[in-house]
Protein backbone atom coordinates (compact mmCIF):
# COMPACT_ATOMS: atom_id res chain seq x y z
CA UNK A 1 0.00 0.00 0.00
CA UNK A 2 1.60 2.96 -0.64
CA UNK A 3 1.89 6.55 1.54
CA UNK A 4 -0.20 8.20 -0.63
CA UNK A 5 -3.32 5.63 -0.11
CA UNK A 6 -2.91 5.69 3.79
CA UNK A 7 -2.13 9.90 4.00
CA UNK A 8 -5.65 9.85 1.92
CA UNK A 9 -7.38 7.66 4.37
CA UNK A 10 -6.16 9.08 7.18
CA UNK A 11 -7.17 12.71 6.03
CA UNK A 12 -10.72 11.51 5.51
CA UNK A 13 -10.51 9.64 8.81
CA UNK A 14 -9.62 13.07 10.23
CA UNK A 15 -13.04 14.98 8.49
CA UNK A 16 -14.99 12.11 10.31
CA UNK A 17 -13.74 12.92 12.97
CA UNK A 18 -15.08 16.15 13.30
CA UNK A 19 -18.73 15.04 12.31
CA UNK A 20 -18.13 13.76 16.68
CA UNK A 21 -19.53 15.95 19.54
CA UNK A 22 -17.06 17.41 21.68
CA UNK A 23 -17.42 15.46 24.90
CA UNK A 24 -16.52 13.49 27.12
CA UNK A 25 -15.22 10.89 24.79
CA UNK A 26 -12.85 11.62 22.24
CA UNK A 27 -13.71 12.74 18.62
CA UNK A 28 -12.52 9.52 16.61
CA UNK A 29 -12.80 8.83 12.90
CA UNK A 30 -12.10 5.71 11.22
CA UNK A 31 -11.55 4.33 7.52
CA UNK A 32 -11.44 0.53 6.82
CA UNK A 33 -9.26 -0.29 2.86
CA UNK A 34 -9.99 -3.63 1.77
CA UNK A 35 -6.95 -5.83 0.62
CA UNK A 36 -7.24 -4.54 -2.54
CA UNK A 37 -6.92 -0.92 -1.02
CA UNK A 38 -10.45 0.02 -1.33
CA UNK A 39 -12.44 2.44 0.99
CA UNK A 40 -15.11 -0.48 2.03
CA UNK A 41 -15.81 1.18 5.74
CA UNK A 42 -15.88 4.25 7.53
CA UNK A 43 -17.11 6.08 10.73
CA UNK A 44 -16.92 8.82 13.84
CA UNK A 45 -17.75 8.41 17.27
CA UNK A 46 -21.19 9.72 18.06
CA UNK A 47 -20.88 10.16 21.87
CA UNK A 48 -20.34 8.62 24.95
CA UNK A 49 -22.04 5.29 25.04
CA UNK A 50 -22.12 5.07 21.32
CA UNK A 51 -19.93 2.48 18.94
CA UNK A 52 -16.69 3.64 18.62
CA UNK A 53 -15.51 4.74 14.95
CA UNK A 54 -13.80 1.42 14.30
CA UNK A 55 -16.52 -0.38 15.38
CA UNK A 56 -18.58 1.28 12.78
CA UNK A 57 -16.52 1.30 9.88
CA UNK A 58 -15.70 -2.57 10.18
CA UNK A 59 -19.48 -3.43 10.57
CA UNK A 60 -20.11 -1.67 7.23
CA UNK A 61 -17.01 -3.10 5.95
CA UNK A 62 -18.02 -6.75 7.04
CA UNK A 63 -15.65 -9.72 5.36
CA UNK A 64 -14.29 -7.25 3.54
CA UNK A 65 -12.08 -6.19 6.16
CA UNK A 66 -10.20 -9.32 6.20
CA UNK A 67 -6.63 -8.96 5.46
CA UNK A 68 -7.04 -4.99 4.81
CA UNK A 69 -6.53 -1.80 6.64
CA UNK A 70 -7.63 -0.16 9.19
CA UNK A 71 -7.45 3.70 9.36
CA UNK A 72 -7.89 5.59 12.62
CA UNK A 73 -7.03 9.12 14.24
CA UNK A 74 -6.64 7.43 17.30
CA UNK A 75 -4.66 4.12 19.35
CA UNK A 76 -7.83 1.55 18.96
CA UNK A 77 -8.57 0.82 22.86
CA UNK A 78 -7.47 -2.38 24.76
CA UNK A 79 -10.25 -1.79 27.58
CA UNK A 80 -13.65 -2.50 28.64
CA UNK A 81 -15.78 0.53 29.54
CA UNK A 82 -19.26 1.20 28.34
CA UNK A 83 -18.54 -1.13 25.15
CA UNK A 84 -15.70 -3.38 24.31
CA UNK A 85 -11.84 -2.88 23.60
CA UNK A 86 -11.95 -2.13 19.80
CA UNK A 87 -8.68 -3.98 19.69
CA UNK A 88 -10.52 -7.22 19.57
CA UNK A 89 -12.72 -6.28 16.99
CA UNK A 90 -10.12 -5.40 14.99
CA UNK A 91 -8.50 -8.86 15.62
CA UNK A 92 -12.01 -10.22 15.32
CA UNK A 93 -12.47 -8.90 11.60
CA UNK A 94 -8.72 -10.33 10.40
CA UNK A 95 -7.36 -6.81 9.48
CA UNK A 96 -3.85 -7.06 9.19
CA UNK A 97 -2.76 -3.81 9.65
CA UNK A 98 -3.50 -0.67 11.53
CA UNK A 99 -2.59 2.94 11.11
CA UNK A 100 -3.14 5.28 13.72
CA UNK A 101 -2.44 8.80 14.46
CA UNK A 102 -2.17 9.23 18.13
CA UNK A 103 -1.15 7.28 20.76
CA UNK A 104 -4.06 6.60 23.58
CA UNK A 105 -2.69 8.37 26.91
CA UNK A 106 -5.64 6.89 28.86
CA UNK A 107 -6.29 4.23 30.98
CA UNK A 108 -7.72 2.55 27.63
CA UNK A 109 -3.81 2.78 26.21
CA UNK A 110 -2.05 -0.22 25.14
CA UNK A 111 -4.03 -1.19 22.06
CA UNK A 112 -0.97 -0.86 19.41
CA UNK A 113 0.88 -3.17 21.99
CA UNK A 114 -2.20 -5.88 21.82
CA UNK A 115 -2.60 -5.57 17.55
CA UNK A 116 1.11 -5.92 17.61
CA UNK A 117 1.36 -8.81 19.77
CA UNK A 118 -1.48 -10.47 17.84
CA UNK A 119 0.74 -10.30 14.09
CA UNK A 120 -0.95 -7.14 13.28
CA UNK A 121 1.41 -4.32 11.79
CA UNK A 122 0.94 -1.38 13.60
CA UNK A 123 1.87 2.26 11.87
CA UNK A 124 1.95 5.71 13.16
CA UNK A 125 0.88 7.97 10.90
CA UNK A 126 2.89 10.79 13.08
CA UNK A 127 2.16 13.41 9.90
CA UNK A 128 -1.43 13.67 11.03
CA UNK A 129 -0.55 13.98 14.58
CA UNK A 130 -0.94 17.12 14.91
CA UNK A 131 -4.36 17.81 13.36
CA UNK A 132 -5.42 14.11 15.66
CA UNK A 133 -4.30 16.38 18.73
CA UNK A 134 -6.25 19.47 17.77
CA UNK A 135 -9.84 17.30 17.48
CA UNK A 136 -9.35 15.66 21.40
CA UNK A 137 -7.68 19.04 22.79
CA UNK A 138 -10.39 19.21 25.13
CA UNK A 139 -11.03 15.99 25.97
CA UNK A 140 -7.29 15.03 26.41
CA UNK A 141 -7.22 18.14 28.83
CA UNK A 142 -9.98 17.49 30.72
CA UNK A 143 -8.45 13.35 31.72
CA UNK A 144 -4.87 14.83 32.66
CA UNK A 145 -6.85 17.33 35.13
CA UNK A 146 -9.14 15.02 36.45
CA UNK A 147 -12.06 17.88 35.66
CA UNK A 148 -13.93 19.23 32.74
CA UNK A 149 -13.44 21.92 30.72
CA UNK A 150 -14.92 25.56 31.89
CA UNK A 151 -15.65 28.29 29.76
CA UNK A 152 -16.59 31.46 31.26
CA UNK A 153 -18.49 34.00 29.00
CA UNK A 154 -18.88 37.53 30.39
CA UNK A 155 -20.24 40.81 28.23
CA UNK A 156 -19.31 43.99 29.71
CA UNK A 157 -18.64 47.82 29.21
CA UNK A 158 -15.73 49.71 30.01
CA UNK A 159 -16.94 50.80 33.01
CA UNK A 160 -17.98 47.24 34.13
CA UNK A 161 -21.62 47.16 33.51
CA UNK A 162 -23.54 44.02 31.81
CA UNK A 163 -27.02 46.09 31.48
CA UNK A 164 -28.28 49.65 31.69
CA UNK A 165 -29.52 49.84 34.97
CA UNK A 166 -33.50 50.06 34.13
CA UNK A 167 -33.28 46.45 32.60
CA UNK A 168 -33.91 48.30 29.17
CA UNK A 169 -30.80 47.17 27.09
CA UNK A 170 -31.34 43.09 25.81
CA UNK A 171 -27.87 43.08 24.93
CA UNK A 172 -24.36 45.20 25.14
CA UNK A 173 -22.50 43.32 22.40
CA UNK A 174 -23.02 43.18 18.57
CA UNK A 175 -24.54 40.87 16.20
CA UNK A 176 -20.67 39.26 15.35
CA UNK A 177 -19.82 39.35 19.33
CA UNK A 178 -23.47 37.22 19.52
CA UNK A 179 -22.86 34.69 16.51
CA UNK A 180 -19.57 34.06 18.16
CA UNK A 181 -20.92 32.90 21.67
CA UNK A 182 -23.34 30.74 19.79
CA UNK A 183 -20.30 29.41 18.14
CA UNK A 184 -18.60 28.54 21.44
CA UNK A 185 -21.83 27.03 23.10
CA UNK A 186 -22.62 24.66 20.10
CA UNK A 187 -18.89 23.42 21.23
CA UNK A 188 -19.99 22.74 25.03
CA UNK A 189 -21.73 19.99 26.68
CA UNK A 190 -23.44 22.20 29.21
CA UNK A 191 -24.08 25.34 29.27
CA UNK A 192 -24.30 26.36 33.27
CA UNK A 193 -25.99 29.70 34.44
CA UNK A 194 -26.63 31.07 38.39
CA UNK A 195 -29.95 31.67 39.60
CA UNK A 196 -29.60 35.68 40.02
CA UNK A 197 -29.21 35.18 35.54
CA UNK A 198 -32.53 33.25 35.62
CA UNK A 199 -34.59 35.88 37.75
CA UNK A 200 -33.21 38.37 35.60
CA UNK A 201 -33.33 37.88 32.24
CA UNK A 202 -34.90 34.10 31.79
CA UNK A 203 -32.22 33.10 29.31
CA UNK A 204 -33.48 30.36 26.83
CA UNK A 205 -29.33 29.08 26.82
CA UNK A 206 -29.56 27.74 23.63
CA UNK A 207 -27.41 27.27 20.78
CA UNK A 208 -29.44 29.20 17.85
CA UNK A 209 -28.51 30.45 14.23
CA UNK A 210 -28.24 33.59 12.47
CA UNK A 211 -32.52 33.58 12.32
CA UNK A 212 -32.92 32.50 16.06
CA UNK A 213 -33.72 29.42 14.90
CA UNK A 214 -32.63 26.51 17.50
CA UNK A 215 -30.05 24.25 15.93
CA UNK A 216 -30.17 20.35 15.85
CA UNK A 217 -27.64 19.75 19.05
CA UNK A 218 -28.60 21.92 21.72
CA UNK A 219 -25.75 21.32 25.21
CA UNK A 220 -27.85 20.57 28.43
CA UNK A 221 -28.79 23.39 30.56
CA UNK A 222 -28.01 23.40 34.05
CA UNK A 223 -28.90 26.29 37.08
CA UNK A 224 -26.38 27.05 40.28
Amino acid sequence: MSRTVVARAMQHALDLARRGPVGPNPRVGAVVLDADDVVVGEGWHQGAGSAHAEVVALAQAGGRARGGTAVVTLEPCAHTGRTGPCTQVLLDAGVARVVHARPDRTAAAGGAQVLAGAGVQVDVATDARAEADALVELWQLAVDLGRPVVSWKVATTLDGRSAAADGTSAWITGPSARTDVHRLRAEADVILVGTGTVLADDPRLTVRDEDGEPLPRQPQRAVM
